[in-house]
């Protein structure tokens, strides 16, 4: 169970592995979820390679946002790098990078990123089949439900990795537009500007009512062993190199059971948190107590203890643990063996003599040979065979013992690089005016109007199948839509809703597939799915593909993929995916208002759905009269979540082609304008 530590420079690094890191990840470039932190270079992966290796720790790159076609050289050049310095595994979002990693790099270990939003057994046994080794699971799953996943995880021999101490998002990861649609600086392209941490306001609330305290779980390690959790995840590569070694520490000494543990996370919040820590999540107890802003107190105490934490990593940790055999006999030469296990250094040398005074004693060789100075090594072993009447010279076996660790040293920083061949697919696919199909989501089934306007209304999951069942006999097309969130309980109410007539299915997590595969449904991927390139379109997991909501209109047309597709042309966009909703949290849902308001007075709806809650934009997305945007799409999709039926109606039929009517009250999203 490997403790893995955020590394956002280079002195974050050193912190890390001094600190008692077993693995660190890190970010090159403009791929990766820290846009803003430090990060490093392309060039800087050999010395990151080597230098973990020879200190036994693993180095993960995170390669964890969307990719844009124009930008997949560069992000596989990046690839190209990580496999020649033998980096030990990637972590990934991007559905379309992932199988070009896979075709191109096949030795390199996929993990699938947090953004993925996985959070349950289908989830993982989907990712699996794709060729992930690993999974980094959703924030927001309880010790039940890990428990449960953990166990097919280990008979399937996939590893789990989660989240452990940090910042908590208050979006569902991979499910926040809040920042892209508020000021364009997108989470799912690492720059999020954590707009959550500002005021937002619910009745009853504290006024920072989307910003959660951050979680620490260290106390739970023990069971984390227990269930076979391969890797403990702290955040934190945008936090300083004294927050890291503090969290680093703290697990370490968790982990390991080591007296102190207590103290040490007092030192850890004391360095950095949000009116304390939180285990919510995991106790399944998602209420008021979560919540938490960075107050005055917490930034003094941090500046006043910073200090104190540079000791934890100022020398260098001597965790690698070596063997070491000397021999030294007469009128021969004496040999020092140094060993870890795998890479053995054996070095010869006339070093003994016959003793004119005093002979050298082996315990006199053993305390010298003991002490490994400012290097990663420990000795553990020592065996030492000593010809009687010899004198060693301590200048001269100082001089030998430094030789043989520089080359076991040298041993340990070799590179073994990952084979890799890239080529870009050259295969361009034809375009056709098309004229799209209407698919049609409902908050509501009484939302759907008499006159059947679209070709598919989905509805949600929780819906009244007998009624469903009434319209889909009077000719309407009928689908469901998926919950982000899927359990065990949503595939009985796929099962129903197939006996109510329903073929299609909205599917807004890959945790749904398979489900939905077996019993034969047609499905449309969501946005949620975050579709971004052609590599990701052409890969995805089913029959009709919704674009990402933040990709371009260049983007769009620069897409090769015969893969039928569609974009959201009309809604309110869910900014934000809940699993703890800041209304029930302080008022409960009997008192639920459904508003939650901003800085400047601005009201943004919160609904819940088939479990989870939604936090709306304050006004709809609206391109109906953008033709040239969709003329080359399969269909167009449509969010209806406040409409009235007859609102509905309106929009689908004449479809609102004078934007007048909305008073200016709309959005045209981000499809002119883009994101960072």
């Amino acid at each position: 169970m490997e403790i893995l530590s955020p590394a956002g420079n280079k002195n974050s690094l050193i912190s890390a592995v001094r600190s008692g890191a077993d693995a660190v990840y890190f970010g090159v470039g403009e791929f990766n979820a820290r846009r803003n932190a430090e990060n490093f270079s392309k060039n800087d992966l050999k010395d990151i390679s080597k230098y973990c290796h020879i200190r036994g720790v693993k180095a993960y790159l995170a390669l964890n946002t969307l990719v844009a076609d124009e930008e997949i050289n560069d992000a596989m050049d990046i690839v190209k790098s990580a496999s020649e310095a033998g980096i030990d595994g990637i972590i990934i979002n991007d559905s379309g990078l992932a199988e070009l990693i896979k075709i191109s790099a096949q030795n390199m270990p996929l993990h699938a990123s947090t953004q993925m939003t996985v959070h349950n057994i289908e989830g993982v046994k989907y990712l699996k089949e794709k060729g992930f080794s690993r999974v980094v699971l959703a924030r927001e799953n309880s010790l039940e439900e890990i428990k449960r996943i953990a166990e097919y995880a280990n008979k399937n021999n996939i590893e789990l990795e989660i989240f452990v101490q940090g910042a908590h998002c208050m979006s569902v990861s991979g499910q926040c537009l809040l920042s892209s649609v508020l000021g364009c600086r997108s989470g799912n392209r690492g720059l999020c500007a954590q707009p959550c941490r500002l005021p937002f306001k619910v009745i009853n609330g504290n006024g920072y009512d989307l910003s959660l305290k951050d979680m620490n779980l260290y106390k739970y390690f023990d069971e984390f062993k227990k269930i076979g959790i391969s890797s403990l995840k702290i955040e934190g590569r945008m936090k300083s190199e004294e927050y890291v070694a503090a969290a680093t520490y703290s697990a370490y000494l968790y982990k390991n059971n080591i007296a102190g543990k207590e103290q040490s996370l007092k030192v850890l919040q004391d360095v950095f948190s949000r009116s304390g820590f939180t285990d919510g999540y995991i106790n399944n107890k998602a209420d008021k107590e979560m919540f938490g802003i960075r107050q005055e107190d917490d930034i003094e105490k941090s500046k006043q203890i910073k200090n104190s934490i540079h000791k934890l990593y100022r020398k260098e940790r001597q965790s690698v643990e070596i063997t070491v055999k000397a021999k030294f006999k007469q009128s021969k030469k004496s040999k020092i063996i140094v060993s870890d296990g795998k890479n053995t250094v054996n070095i010869a040398s006339d070093i003994s003599e016959e003793a004119k005074n005093k002979p050298t004693t082996e315990e006199e060789i053993s305390t010298k040979l003991i002490k490994t100075g400012s290097t990663p090594y420990k000795v553990n072993k020592i065996e030492i065979n000593l010809d009687k009447n010899l004198f060693v010279s301590g200048k001269t076996l100082s001089e030998l013992k430094t030789k043989s660790l520089e080359k076991l040293t040298e041993l340990r920083s070799k590179i073994t690089p990952v084979p890799f061949h890239f080529e870009k697919e050259k295969q361009k696919f034809e375009e056709f005016d098309l004229i799209p199909e209407k698919f049609v989501l409902v908050h509501d089934l009484s939302q759907i109007p008499d006159n059947n306007c679209a070709d598919i209304f989905f509805v949600p999951l929780s819906s009244n199948f007998k009624k469903i069942k009434e319209l889909t006999e009077k000719g309407y097309n009928i689908g469901i839509k998926t919950p982000v969130f899927f359990n065990e309980l949503d595939k009985n109410r796929l099962l129903l809703a197939k006996e109510s007539g329903v073929n299609f299915a909205y599917m807004q997590n890959i945790s749904a597939y398979n489900t939905l595969r077996e019993l034969k449904f047609e499905i449309v991927a969501g946005a949620s799915l975050n579709i971004f390139n052609s590599y990701s379109l052409q890969n995805c997991p089913a029959d009709y593909c919704t674009l990402s909501v933040e990709i371009s209109e260049y983007q769009i047309k620069s897409l090769n993929s015969n893969k039928p597709k569609g974009i959201l042309i009309y809604g309110n966009l869910p900014l934000m995916i809940l699993r703890n909703c800041p209304i029930r949290a302080n008022n409960g849902c009997k008192n639920c208002n459904n508003i939650i308001t901003d800085r400047k007075n601005i009201n943004f709806a919160i609904f819940c759905e088939d479990n989870v809650t939604a936090m709306y934009n304050s006004v709809p997305l609206y391109v109906i009269d953008k033709p040239n945007l969709y003329k080359n799409m399969d269909f167009v999709l449509f969010n209806f979540t406040f409409e009235s039926k007859n609102m509905v109606e309106k929009i689908l039929i004449n479809n609102f082609a004078n934007h007048k009517e909305f008073e200016s009250k709309f959005t045209r999203g981000l499809y002119f304008k883009g994101v960072l």
